[in-house]
């Protein structure tokens, strides 16, 4: 009679298992970091005989809270209602969103203090304020070029978030009476003459208004630096009709360098 022979197969215990798992995890993990995505590159031209260098810059995130005054089926409507509160220091921008068209009052880099303004605003006017948030992440480029044009364009975006907020503070200062018109107006005016000396240096870079990056920046700061320069001239009849066209342009600014990013983010 012949016999059968049993073949005993061992399972793995429990302690195999959970490090056959804990391997595959640490497997994987190191995998993705292997693969992460790279900064997107970027070549600002350069003189012929001028050193070039390659780094890594970083932009960082931006966050702004803006207090709206109400959302409006058209952008008509929206302006009539603008034009109703710009004479009493509210910005008065149109904003086209998913939500329909918002009418913004001023912005606040804290979310808290726009939480505030609307409430306040919401009590005192009988309106339905809301906050209204923007926001950009941060960019990582990989730029090869000189190494002052690379500091350029660093400081170049720097001073667009400054600023912004800077002239903003401009006029909530002016709605507290902290300083008259002729005050602001000279603010402004020194303000605008910072981001001219900036617009000298970008457009002195060889190529910048083709480049991907230098272009827009250009663009960005030559449009907030001709606002106030007309601001600084603006001959307002009082003090909150002025703090309202200051607070426009910041609003512009902040939305537009938050565009900027995003766009650089998407490269």
């Amino acid at each position: 009679m012949s016999e059968r022979v049993r073949v005993r197969r061992e399972r793995p215990s429990a302690l195999s298992r959970a490090l056959a798992l804990m391997l595959t995890m640490l497997c994987v993990y190191l995998a993705t970091l292997g693969t992460s995505a790279a900064p997107p590159e970027a070549v600002i031209g350069t003189e012929d005989d001028a050193p070039r260098v390659t780094e890594e810059i970083a932009f960082e995130p931006a966050q702004a809270y803006f207090v709206s005054l109400g959302t409006f089926a058209t952008a008509e409507e929206a302006r009539i209602e603008a034009a109703r509160y710009a004479p009493r220091g509210a910005a008065g921008y149109v904003l086209e969103t998913d939500a329909g068209y918002l009418l913004l009052g001023a912005a606040y880099e804290n979310e808290a203090d726009a939480q505030r303004v609307a409430e306040n605003l919401s009590a005192a006017e009988g309106l339905s304020c809301t906050v209204y948030a923007e926001s950009a992440e941060r960019v990582r480029l990989r730029v090869t070029a000189a190494e002052e044009h690379i500091n350029l364009v660093c400081e170049a975006e720097a001073a667009l978030r400054d600023m912004a907020a800077e002239t903003g503070d401009i006029a909530m200062q002016l709605d507290r009476a902290e300083i008259d018109p002729e005050a602001a107006r000279t603010l402004l005016n020194i303000a605008s003459g910072r981001l001219d000396s900036l617009l000298d240096g970008l457009r002195a870079i060889p190529g910048a208004g083709e480049n991907e990056v230098c272009a827009r920046l250009i663009t960005l700061v030559e449009q907030f630096q001709a606002s106030l320069f007309v601001l600084s001239g603006e001959n307002s009849k009082t003090s909150l009709s002025l703090s309202g066209k200051i607070k426009y342009n910041s609003i512009e600014a902040a939305l537009e360098h938050m565009r900027y990013l995003r766009e650089l983010n998407a490269l």
